[in-house]
């Protein structure tokens, strides 16, 4: 079936359960859920065609198949913690890994809290493609009515509609790139159609040092991304790539460069993007970052750059004074989006306990139900429960017990059932408090998140990782 007709079928089929009234529990999870989630969020690059990381994930047998390295194991049917679509989908945003990526705020279209839990509760069911919603346990059961109710819709990248820009140099030398080839060392074009060179001496770990460095430095007029990441190059190495002055892209995490190498980068004024995860360097080096004026992102993850250093670096690029009024009104709106929720929260969790106690109160003096709701049998009138303030019977106390167990899975087998006045009442309060609560948060959310994409916007994103 065409991925677009099923995804038509999907929605065509949830509205119609939607419109009569029907069990969503009755929907199947991977058709109703998991597909219209991947088909939005992760197709566009693990597609039919697009297949990123040697992964497919547009139809059933490629996402069970899986990709490649770690991709060979994107479901472990039973295991959510040792899936690899789990650990990609949990990372921090600011991860290269985290999936799907994060490129900016406009068009990062992450997998949301109720999609994770169902995603995970599938997973941990098996990840059969016949579960039914009414598998899935209390939470998760929940999470997908919300998602059910709240389908994602497919962002585009942000770069899907943009066309690079190729740098025009001219030709390496064959010879020169050639031996750097014979050394182990990846070297390939950046794109096509571009003389401008691409090289990842990652893959050789620490039997790439000083001296192998040596190799690329012919080919300074065509070095546009270089990738030293985990490497054995130590300080020195900075009078080397000084030179490589077209540089946009450099690696350099996990290598044993500091703040004596940053003076040498200094020169590199084309960098935009600098990765100095698990390096040493501390702030004595940003007077040198500083002057990488087209730098729009730096990773200093397990650095000794503290905050307050990141904060003058991120300074030097912007207006002072309209990046601290920024910081003030960000800090007045995320104090205001705490507020909003604890005194809304209060609110609902009264509500929450009145309507619990009101749930088992009735007035009722006969079951309101003729046939067992779990059996459809006859009633033993000694066998009877409370369930939104109504009297409902059963026909033995198996039958009770599972209705007490899990109440509302049962509630349409009650012919004609409706709660009573009082808990419809409390139940309709609680329901619009819940309703105002959203609105309040969005409101304050909708105002943080304008303050952050200017903040954002203003000289490089500085990414020092989580706080401790």
């Amino acid at each position: 079936m065409n991925k677009k007709v099923a995804l038509t079928c999907s929605l065509y089929l949830i509205s119609t359960f939607l419109s009569f009234g029907k069990e969503l529990s009755s929907l199947k999870v991977y058709d109703s859920i998991i597909f219209p989630v991947l088909e939005a969020k992760c197709v566009s690059c693990h597609g039919a065609e697009k297949d990123k990381g040697k992964l497919r994930m547009h139809n059933k047998e490629a996402l069970i198949k899986g990709g490649r390295g770690a991709g060979e194991d994107i479901i472990i049917k039973g295991d959510p913690d040792g899936s690899e679509i789990i650990f990609r989908i949990t990372l921090p945003k600011e991860d290269e890994e985290a999936m799907p990526p994060m490129e900016d705020e406009t068009h990062y279209n992450p997998v949301t809290p109720q999609e994770l839990t169902v995603l995970k509760s599938w997973i941990q069911l098996g990840a059969s493609f016949d579960a039914m919603i009414s598998d899935l346990e209390g939470t998760a059961k929940e999470a997908a009515e919300h998602v059910l109710k709240n389908l994602p819709k497919k962002i585009l990248s942000a770069t899907t509609a943009k066309i690079p820009v190729l740098p025009e140099v001219e030709k390496a030398n064959p010879a020169f790139v050639r031996k750097v080839k014979d050394a182990g060392i990846l070297i390939m074009p950046i794109a096509q159609n571009t003389n401008a060179l691409y090289v990842n001496a990652s893959y050789l770990g620490k039997d790439f040092d000083d001296e192998k460095l040596l190799l690329l430095k012919p080919l300074a007029k065509q070095l546009v991304w270089l990738n030293l990441a985990r490497t054995n190059i130590s300080g020195k190495a900075g009078a080397v790539i000084k030179e490589f002055t077209l540089l946009t892209r450099l690696h350099l995490e996990n290598t044993t460069v500091g703040d004596s190498f940053s003076s040498h980068l200094s020169k590199l004024v084309n960098l935009k993007y600098l990765n100095m995860y698990g390096t040493s360097i501390s702030d004595e080096s940003l007077p040198n970052l500083q002057k990488l004026k087209n730098l729009e992102k730096i990773f200093l993850w397990q650095t000794n750059v503290t905050k307050a250093g990141a904060a003058n670096l991120r300074k030097a690029f912007v207006d002072e004074k309209i990046y601290e009024s920024l910081k003030v009104q960000h800090e007045k709106a995320s104090k205001e989006i705490e507020l909003v929720s604890e005194s809304e929260s209060k609110k609902i969790a009264s509500l929450q306990n009145l309507l619990i106690e009101i749930g088992v109160q009735t007035k009722d003096n006969e079951p309101i139900n003729d046939k067992c709701p779990v059996s459809n049998k006859a009633l033993d009138k000694e066998m009877t429960s409370v369930f939104e303030g109504r009297l409902v019977g059963f026909c033995c106390k198996n039958c009770k017990g599972k209705f007490d167990k899990d109440s509302s899975s049962f509630r349409s087998k009650i012919t004609n059932f409706s709660p009573s006045e009082n808990y419809q009442s409390k139940s309709s309060a609680l329901l619009e408090a819940k309703k105002v609560m959203d609105q309040k948060v969005q409101n304050s959310g909708d105002k943080l998140r304008e303050i952050s994409v200017k903040l954002a916007s203003m000289g490089p994103e500085i990414n020092l990782g989580w706080d401790k």
